[in-house]
């Protein structure tokens, strides 16, 4: 097979992926006419096709017992997030675990500017007590995905098994989250993900005001490294916490953070518990699409 018929072959692969996806995800929302032997052929034959994309690793199975029932909930105050930078780790922290150590590494292309800068905020993030939420963790949970990609998924914090795992989004939640963002076009670390906060809050609740201020910089540095077109935050905790809840309303209105457009909408697991919601997360999503397509 000669280069050019390979190249053929990757995106007639690309094709079939994100067609499988979107009609999966449409499927999901029981808003298409097509049968379900059509479905059924077109999974089978998008299946059939050799990936390219990196191969998935299987995650554990999550028990995210966090309810979302304040998505819906009137406005609360702003949290300002700190300007100081992350104190440097302690030498003392626990040294991270042969899980840990495999964990989160950025695709090969990425730019060794962004890959060392992140490294460093992971390694710092490790080792921070600067809040109550440092005692109680198994692991930190920094990123996953692709830190040189356009787009930019912000969550909460942390449940219990990605504190197990030491990686965002791994269960249930994580799995729809894999299917909306398959039904946008991007295989499942073709994007970054993170949280406002990098340890798991007790009980999965969402993390208080103090909590988020403390890991502020965090989530600024991975941010201002990886300078996304365009952040989805994934809940009222995270738009918040980006100063993007108002008298108006927050879902699926666009504001500005640090200087890039952020699209808040619900979050995968308040999404699990309300399904009837779904709809109203694609049509954010879809402005997004539609905006990622617009010149940079």
């Amino acid at each position: 097979m000669s280069p050019r018929d390979t190249e053929y072959a990757q995106e007639r692969a690309e094709l079939l992926r994100s067609a499988r996806a979107y009609l999966e995800w449409e499927a999901e929302l029981s808003t298409l006419g097509i049968p379900h032997a059509t479905l059924a052929r077109a999974s089978a034959t998008a299946r059939a096709t050799p990936p390219i994309a990196q191969p998935i690793v299987p995650v554990p199975h999550e028990s995210h017992g966090a309810a979302h029932a304040r998505e819906q909930q009137a406005p609360s105050p702003q949290p300002q997030a700190p300007s100081a930078r992350p104190q440097a780790p302690n030498p003392q922290s626990q040294a991270p675990s042969p899980q840990q150590q495999g964990r989160d590494v950025p695709p090969t292309g990425v730019p060794a500017e962004k890959r060392a800068r992140l490294a460093v905020l992971d390694q710092e993030a490790r080792g921070c007590a600067r809040c109550e939420l440092a005692k109680g963790r198994t692991h930190t949970v920094f990123a996953r995905g692709n830190p040189d990609s356009p787009i930019a998924f912000v969550g909460e914090g942390p449940g219990q098994e990605e504190d197990r795992a030491g990686s965002p989004f791994v269960g249930p939640a994580g799995q729809l989250l894999d299917k909306m963002v398959g039904a946008m076009g991007f295989a499942r670390d073709d994007v970054y993900i993170c949280n406002v906060v990098k340890c798991r809050p007790p009980g999965n609740r969402t993390p208080l005001p103090v909590e988020a201020q403390a890991c502020a910089p965090y989530l600024l540095g991975q941010l201002e490294a990886v300078r996304p077109r365009i952040i989805v935050a994934l809940g009222r905790c995270a738009a918040e916490n980006m100063g993007l809840v108002g008298a108006g309303g927050w879902r699926g209105r666009w504001g500005k953070f640090q200087g890039v457009d952020v699209m808040p909408t619900y979050h995968p697991a308040f999404l699990l518990r309300s399904p009837e919601y779904k709809r109203p997360v694609w049509e954010d999503l879809q402005q997004v699409m539609a905006r990622l397509k617009q010149p940079g």
